[in-house]
């Protein structure tokens, strides 16, 4: 317990910093503001063009397909707020020597190194998708509000996808020193998360789901609240980031063990 309150007042330290970081720019910061809604408006945009030209894709109509768009950016801006500008200035990090200091720190290594700092900014998208969920879902006929309660272990799911997917390429940057190209790699596979699991087919589709588990950002939740409960996607759900989290602890000690310090 004692713990737990050392780590929750650090991170209240980090919010505290954080905020007072982003506000000293204010207009910048309005900036940043508007260019997340441009962002998360052209998702939302690309999805109504398509369905001017057809009824369905993959298995959702509009009114479906918007349930599940409003979900993976609701789950992408709780990882924006949480780590993406730790994860971006991981490599620096490594590059530059920083990383020793912060590996020096008496706290958890990878807490220190993915929740030093939060974006304030990405805090109004929060909201705005998570309204846009709740508005997405009220236009279906008879949907059964309870079903929300198993984003309750869906939404952690997906987040433990993307903050391992992302923690264990930045950790690759250890054994390059610089590894830029892990940036693209990282974007060209969090792309597969904001698109439907049923556009895929066959084997790319279990992958999807079991091997690099994206589906799990978004489109497995959205079909737990569209379709009729399949228990085995809650079950996966539950276990997956117990078995990511796993990996990523072995793999991140790899890392570790073969790591020069820029003062050796």
């Amino acid at each position: 317990m004692n713990n737990l309150l050392k780590y929750l007042s650090i991170y209240k330290a980090f919010f505290k910093a954080s905020f007072a970081a982003d506000i000293e720019y204010r207009l910048n910061f309005v900036f940043l503001i508007i260019a997340e809604f441009v962002w998360y408006s052209t998702q939302l945009i690309l999805f109504e063009v398509l369905y001017r030209h057809t009824n369905v894709i993959g298995d959702w109509n509009l009114q479906q397909m918007r349930v599940f768009i409003f979900l993976a950016l609701f789950v992408d801006s709780i990882y924006m707020i949480l780590w993406d500008q730790n994860f971006l200035a991981f490599n620096d990090n490594v590059r530059k020597g920083t990383l020793d200091l912060l590996l020096m720190k008496p706290i958890d290594s990878m807490f220190m190194l993915s929740s030093q700092r939060i974006s304030i900014s990405h805090i109004p998208c929060f909201f705005i998708t998570a309204a846009g969920c709740i508005w997405s879902l009220a236009q279906l006929p008879d949907f059964n509000w309870l079903k929300l309660l198993w984003l309750i272990f869906l939404v952690p799911a997906g987040l433990s996808v993307i903050f391992c997917g992302r923690f264990a390429l930045n950790c690759t940057a250890i054994l390059f020193t610089r590894a830029d190209f892990l940036q693209y790699v990282w974007f060209s596979l969090f792309r597969l998360g904001l698109r439907p699991d049923a556009i895929y087919s066959g084997f790319l589709r279990i992958i999807l789901i079991f091997v690099v588990p994206f589906a799990m950002v978004a489109s497995i939740p959205a079909r737990i609240l569209l379709e009729p409960t399949q228990y085995w996607m809650i079950a996966w759900g539950i276990v997956l980031p117990f078995i990511l989290v796993t990996l990523l602890k072995k793999y991140w000690r790899y890392c570790l063990s073969q790591y020069s310090s820029a003062s050796s």
